[in-house]
């Protein structure tokens, strides 16, 4: 999260390929070098945690740095398929990984594991030779012509004023940073209700069921956007999805038993790739081309933020703020406390009522907000400026449906 305004930078000064290049290589000389201490017998826990760091920097100039070449790669008509594809791609490493990883733990040991880890970052360097990365006209990384850049300093300010020149995109950036943090928190207290409220005969089966339930909505959600597309006006579509997450976590506090946390989980992750796949799409057609390195990178490091924001103020507003609310002799014990319908957790259950009504208020105050399409080829207007001529997004009228 750090090492993303430098990410940025970079991505928009040099090739996307040569940045992926070096970063895929950097990552993967990190996952040699483990399975090396592994295979000599001197694999300390300090050196899984360095290279950990190693490769969450690595992986600071990757995101930016692909989803800046999916803009030049594919049509403005296919910008929302190819997120979603990308989503599809996110989605399925996520779940199937850890998965992967079990079985070659259990069938060959970690030497295994460590193995696989370096060929897969092989046939992905392969990949990345053989690909076609059109670049921006209008750099140097576009020309290949060396010419005048202004400081980092400058092109830092440049790429912030670019990710906020709308106060459609500044709301689209509070949004996904607000839900993000809202997926870590319900992430982090979704486990503990479930397993309060299931004899211990069935913790198990219960959980397995609440997160089989995540992952299918998240596959069917990705897949039918792989399919048909983003629909053509993105904006009003992220507001309802926004919404709809904001009542599924809503009735998850409510009702937090397995069968109905499983339901909630089911349409919460429905909602995050239409979310995620309409607001890329939306901040492609506004930002220039060659400026998306920057303004993807920063983007990352606010919604990355909002990711360890919620998992870190989790645990503690349940048990010290929420608790004491709803608790036996708390102000609300006799009201909101009885409509949990829960003797444990009721911290928790409040928590996650508090935000899935965050999600459903931030997603209403901006319905009104419209985001404009730059013109090909144009750079964004300044800071203050009226928008650009072009397609406007809407979120006042009613949504289209998806191609």
């Amino acid at each position: 999260m750090l090492a993303a305004p430098a990410a940025g930078i970079l991505v928009d000064r040099y090739r996307r390929r040569t940045v992926l290049l070096c970063a895929d290589t950097a990552a993967m000389l990190g996952a040699v070098a483990l399975a090396v201490s592994q295979a000599t017998g001197h694999l300390a826990v300090w050196q899984v945690y360095a290279i950990i760091v190693v490769e969450s920097c690595c992986a600071a100039f990757q995101w930016p740095a692909l989803a800046a070449a999916v803009t030049g790669m594919v049509g403005p008509a296919h910008h929302g398929r190819a997120s979603a594809m990308t989503q599809t791609a996110l989605a399925g490493a996520q779940l199937l990984g850890p998965m992967l990883a079990a079985v070659l733990l259990g069938a060959g040991g970690l030497r295994t594991v460590l193995i696989v880890d370096v060929v897969s970052f092989g046939l992905g360097l392969l990949t990345l030779l053989f690909a076609r990365f059109p670049e921006p006209v209008g750099g140097p990384a576009g020309t290949g012509r060396r010419t005048e850049r202004p400081c980092w300093r400058a092109e830092l300010r440049d790429g912030r004023k670019a990710l906020t020149h709308q106060p459609g995109l500044k709301h689209l950036l509070r949004l996904v940073t607000i839900l993000n943090a809202a997926e870590a928190a319900a992430t982090a207290v979704l486990l503990p209700l479930v397993l309060n409220a299931t004899p211990k005969a069935d913790q198990n089966t219960a959980v397995a069921m609440v997160s089989t339930a995540g992952g299918l909505g998240l596959a069917i959600s990705s897949v039918a956007l792989s399919v048909l597309g983003t629909p053509r006006r993105p904006l009003p579509w992220v507001t309802g999805a926004t919404l709809v997450s904001g009542v599924a976590v809503l009735q998850a506090g409510f009702f937090p038993r397995p069968v109905p946390l499983a339901a909630a989980a089911f349409v919460f992750f429905l909602g995050l790739p239409v979310v995620s796949s309409c607001a890329q799409v939306l901040w492609q057609s506004a930002v220039a081309a060659e400026a998306q390195g920057r303004v993807f990178a920063l983007r990352r490091m606010f919604t990355q933020g909002g990711i360890m924001l919620g998992y870190l103020v989790a645990g503690p507003l349940a048990s010290n703020v929420f608790a004491p609310l709803v608790d036996p002799g708390g102000p609300l014990a006799s009201t909101v406390g009885r409509l949990l319908g829960t003797t444990r957790d009721r911290g928790s259950a409040l928590l996650l009522c508090f935000t899935g009504l965050l999600l459903a208020a931030t997603a209403l105050i901006g319905r009104r907000h419209t985001v404009t399409a730059l013109p090909a080829d144009d750079p964004p207007p300044e800071e203050g400026a009226p928008g650009s001529p072009g397609p406007q997004v809407t979120t006042g009228s009613p949504p289209a449906t998806a191609r």
